[in-house]
């Protein structure tokens, strides 16, 4: 009778643990897919993780591996209906890979906090009383799951507004750069010559591949004039086809940026390649710090392939 007690004990243990890990894993998966999460078939869910629980308590071989593959499946199918194979398969390998992150977490914290052993009744007692750990690797387990969301949102949302581009600034190879840009639905500048949007580009980035005339202008201390247009006549008059300078109004006054017209620019997206007209604007602050694009594109240039 002692030894049915403590082994029934054990198993509505175990039960609770794995209910409680599935739960997290399914709440955890809808949110990171963006799936509806509902109580009633998320309850559903466990109950079948439940099932395997169970089968390898009472050890029965023939049914516990043929089990073991299939309730992820019914979970998942059960908490996230989908009648699109694409996404349920997106649905069970995201399933997958988080328990098999969440089942090391928890399978190290075991370890670590000396779950080990026989299931007698000292040891019991013992992980009863440490229990704790489940709340407390659900509380570690959140904040990390939320900066994972978060990057998974910026990841997706900088893949839609990404664009590799190729510009081409005139004389040999060395005058073409290739790099990324991010669509800024903020720039609304725009060549007041040409009218043609303005790309925002770091002017380290565009240094290598200027040409020397233009390089040796940007060593003039151009900014301190309230007006620089006069410059261009003074230094070097045929920079008055390849350079611009672009008017834009600051907090407290009206300032200038540096701009290049470009022989060609190339956008390379998701529809295709694309030529798109353009001035390339200087600027000297690093516009991403984790590197992630070098440039800022104009709405117009994907709204319209950059035809101004």
């Amino acid at each position: 009778m002692y030894q049915i007690s403590i082994a029934q004990t054990y198993l509505d243990l175990a039960i609770l643990i794995n209910g409680g890990m599935d739960t997290i894993l399914l709440v955890l998966l809808g949110r990171l897919l963006k799936l509806p999460i509902r109580l009633s078939r998320i309850s559903m869910a466990v109950l079948l993780g439940e099932i395997p629980v169970v089968v390898a308590y009472y050890s029965l071989p023939p049914w516990t591996v043929f089990i073991k593959w299939l309730i992820p499946f019914l979970m998942v199918f059960v908490a996230f209906p989908t009648t699109r194979l694409n996404a349920f398969l997106k649905e069970i390998v995201g399933f997958w890979l988080l328990s098999a992150g969440l089942g090391g977490f928890v399978y190290a914290s075991w370890g670590w906090a000396q779950f080990d052993g026989g299931v007698n009744k000292e040891r019991l007692i013992l992980v009863i009383n440490r229990v704790w750990i489940l709340p407390l690797g659900a509380l570690m387990w959140w904040p990390l799951q939320r900066l994972w969301q978060r990057w998974q949102e910026k990841k997706s949302f900088l893949g839609q507004n990404i664009f590799d581009l190729e510009i081409n600034f005139g004389g040999d190879e060395q005058g073409v750069i290739q790099i990324k840009a991010l669509l800024d639905t903020g720039n609304h500048l725009r060549d007041p010559l040409t009218g043609y949007p303005v790309i925002l580009l770091e002017e380290e980035v565009a240094a290598s591949a200027m040409p020397e005339n233009i390089k040796a202008f940007l060593d003039i201390p151009w900014k301190d004039y309230s007006d620089p247009w006069p410059l261009l006549w003074k230094v070097n008059p045929d920079l008055v086809k390849r350079l611009v300078f672009i008017p834009f109004q600051t907090i407290n006054s009206k300032s200038w940026l540096l701009g290049i017209r470009p022989d060609s620019v190339t956008c390379f997206g998701a529809g295709g390649t694309q030529q798109i007209h353009a001035t390339v604007a200087l600027v000297r602050q690093v516009l991403s710090s984790e590197g992630e694009y070098q440039a800022l594109l104009h709405p117009e240039h994907v709204q319209k392939g950059g035809d101004g």
